[in-house]
């Protein structure tokens, strides 16, 4: 049979040969020529394409990125036809020679982006990387932040919208997501079918995202301060309420949050650890048991287990599991400082909270925009963030694009004829 293949390339090295070869590559060698030839005709075993799992949306596609670096740009490309999607593919890891590919639209995205990516990823030498994580914390400049300073995301139509946004796509092979930069917080805040969505819907729901993400944070710190250091903010009725469902626990307030706190991340741990039915059902028993016996044996106060579970439940407003584990390590800090300072110490951590968030960039693009430094963005960023406006008035790039490039919508007039 004939030997069919559109990507044929020259070989020079013998280095080069095996490489190929190790990856699933045909190698062609021919007497006398002193130059082999590729033929890409690999055929691995992958899941195909898969459904979306951790990103769940009601409206758009529930395609999934794969572990095979070719499937994943197949359907980059599928979503973008465009000839200026340019596609460039490295090797990292001494020992895996792990393929990554970056991946832009000339012309759209910044060059000095692109250029930055690949210098980060030529700063270091590693014997190996399996998978999209090891690569981002390899790179990222913000090491000691909670805060990602890359998006990830196992959505294709997440991917080909920051692609087209002037975003640059990192794709890992043996990984199912990919990473997407530079990035602001706002991004993450962002669900994949708030654009499918009317402008009212996807506004309302995020207002609930910012909503939730700020009582994660601060509520179990604002009841410890309020009920040990301020009670008279409260009202006689509610204060004296406060005080009857604390009768009888012998811990103080602090202690009670603490163990309900752990408690939960120990139940959200086991509960992904273990296989789908089996995680759900330990989360939904082990915490109505967990906290019913806990308040029967008047370990905990009934309040305490309504601010856990409501705090619980906000962190999970928030799209991004990243972003969202990184808000509930700063819960901790607050918690702490509202202990020993009260007030005090609940708007101090919130102000830390802000002044950490206000110092990180994500390749040269502040971590707050369009919050902060607006003036930099210009345009209609703000129109993005938590009211997004109608479609046909966004109708320019975020600072992510050239400057020359920001224009993505135009609408066209059409005269009636009399």
């Amino acid at each position: 049979k004939g030997l069919r293949s559109a990507d044929i390339s020259e070989v020079v090295t013998i280095d080069e040969a095996i490489k190929f070869i190790l990856g699933g590559d045909t190698i062609i060698f021919v007497d006398g020529f002193d130059k082999a030839l590729k033929v890409s005709v690999r055929g691995m075993a992958s899941r195909g394409v898969p459904t979306a799992e951790n990103e769940v949306g009601v409206r758009g596609s529930k395609e999934s990125f794969s572990e095979a670096l070719y499937i994943n740009r197949v359907l980059l490309r599928r979503r973008i036809k465009d000839t200026n999607m340019k596609i460039i593919q490295t090797t990292v890891g001494t020992r895996t020679l792990t393929d990554v590919a970056i991946v832009y639209i000339e012309g759209v995205a910044k060059p000095e982006v692109v250029e930055e990516i690949q210098r980060r990823i030529n700063d270091f030498v590693v014997d190996g990387i399996f998978d999209s994580g090891m690569l981002e914390q390899l790179t990222e400049r913000n090491e000691f932040s909670p805060f990602p300073e890359f998006q990830a995301t196992e959505r294709p139509d997440k991917a080909a919208s920051a692609l087209v946004e002037g975003r640059v796509v990192l794709i890992v092979d043996n990984s199912p997501m990919v990473l997407l930069l530079p990035t602001t917080m706002n991004s993450f805040f962002q669900a994949s079918d708030d654009i499918y969505s009317r402008w009212e819907v996807a506004t309302m729901l995020r207002i609930i995202r910012y909503l939730g993400a700020f009582i994660t944070i601060c509520l179990p710190g604002l009841y410890i301060a309020v009920v040990n250091y301020q009670p008279e903010l409260l009202s006689s009725s509610l204060a004296l309420s406060f005080a009857a469902a604390r009768t009888g626990v012998p811990f103080s307030v602090l202690f009670e949050v603490i163990i309900m706190e752990f408690a939960f991340e120990m139940l959200l741990e086991a509960g992904i650890r273990l296989p789908g039915p089996m995680g759900s059902t330990l989360g939904i028993v082990g915490g109505l048991v967990i906290g019913d016996a806990a308040v029967s044996a008047n370990l905990v106060s009934p309040m305490v287990v309504i601010i856990i579970a409501l705090t619980a439940i906000s962190a999970f407003t928030v799209p991004n599991e990243a972003f969202s584990a990184a808000f509930r390590l700063v819960r901790y800090m607050i918690i702490i400082l509202s202990s020993f300072l009260g007030l005090y110490g609940f708007v101090l951590g919130f102000m830390i909270l802000l002044i950490h968030l206000s110092s990180l960039k994500s390749f040269g693009i502040p971590y707050l925009l369009p919050f902060a430094a607006s003036g930099m963005g210009g345009k209609s960023d703000g129109k993005d963030a938590i009211i997004r406006f109608p479609l046909r008035s966004m109708t320019d790039r975020p600072i992510y694009a050239k400057d020359d490039a920001r224009v993505r919508l135009v609408q066209k007039i059409s005269k009636k004829k009399k």
